[in-house]
């Protein structure tokens, strides 16, 4: 097949990338860790805790394999696609159930579906969102819908959408107010939690273990993976405003903005609205802005009765 030299939007629509995954309770627990969660926290720690559960972005986790087939499609797709000038810009996640919990022993199998969403010139390049569905395998229950917008720089627009449509909280921007946050938690990063990051995640690129691979990619050193920086942030928000509820967290929408080296202190600034259930943040390392225009939305408890976390029982929120 030869390269490209113009896009065509609607032939890629019409592509899909189906993947397989696994997880047991040794995954949840070690990607709980992976984003800061104490070892002392036996429900996110400790698989034999009649609360365990996994965090709500331990579902960005599912997206890795169906990226990287999508990834190696690109070059068929797009007019001068370079892999190294591929990065992460958008992240949007649906929690629509609590992750199945498995027993000691067995293991849960996912199955995710993947589509190109859009494409989008950008005039320096284009942006192109992947739209990832998972399902639990054994029942073709949904568990959860991402979305990764990929910046491909360089990359010609010829062909490309001239903007992107309105597709409602997907994609829609919420700018962090100028005033005070309501809440400001931090986490001090380190080169281990880097590490334990990339076993859970699965991602092994060397950018974000390997100095002089850092460095060629014109980093200072490494960097950590911006999904484990989203997970952080929501951490915060569902600790600051929903008691650690992991049932209450809807979807998160955030753009990645800067890297995160291990060993600095991200800072999350929160801001609530709509009485609670909407929390705009950002995340700062330093001065740097390294999540931008995030937006949590969480669900509402109808009653004080509150269900599992390892079950989200539907008839209890809204």
């Amino acid at each position: 097949m030869g390269k490209p030299t113009t896009i065509d939007v609607a032939h890629i629509k019409t592509l899909s990338w189906t993947t397989s995954l696994t997880y047991n309770a040794s995954s949840i627990i070690t990607y709980n860790l992976a984003v800061g969660v104490s070892g002392t926290d036996l429900a996110l720690c400790f698989e034999g805790h009649p609360s365990f559960h996994a965090l709500p972005t331990f579902a960005s986790l599912f997206v890795i394999d169906s990226m990287s087939a999508v990834t190696k499609s690109m070059p068929d797709l797009l007019p001068n696609f370079q892999p190294h000038n591929h990065v992460h810009g958008e992240h949007y996640l649906e929690l629509k159930r609590q992750f199945p919990i498995p027993r000691p022993g067995e293991e849960v199998v996912l199955e995710t579906r993947a589509n190109v969403v859009d494409v989008v010139d950008r005039r320096t390049g284009v942006t192109v969102c992947v739209g990832i569905t998972t399902v639990e395998k054994s029942t073709v229950v949904e568990i959860c819908y991402n979305e990764w917008t990929s910046f491909i720089i360089g990359a010609r627009g010829e062909g490309a959408s001239s903007k992107a449509e309105d597709r409602g909280p997907m994609s829609k921007t919420y700018t962090s107010p100028t005033r005070e946050p309501d809440l400001v938690l931090e986490h001090k990063t380190s080169a281990e939690q880097g590490a334990l990051y990339r076993a859970a995640s699965g991602d092994l690129n060397p950018l974000h273990f390997e100095s002089e691979m850092a460095k060629r990619g014109g980093f200072e050193g490494p960097i950590l993976t911006g999904t484990c920086t989203l997970g952080m942030g929501v951490k915060h928000v569902t600790d600051g405003f929903a008691g650690g509820d992991a049932a209450r967290f809807k979807s998160v929408k955030v753009g990645l903005s800067k890297p995160v080296y291990p060993g600095e202190t991200v800072r999350t600034e929160m801001w609530k609205e709509d009485n609670g259930r909407r929390i705009l943040y950002r995340q700062l390392a330093g001065h740097r802005v390294v999540m931008k225009d995030g937006v949590v939305e969480l669900r509402e408890l109808r009653s004080n009765l509150r269900s599992s976390p390892n079950i989200l029982n539907i008839n209890t929120l809204e």
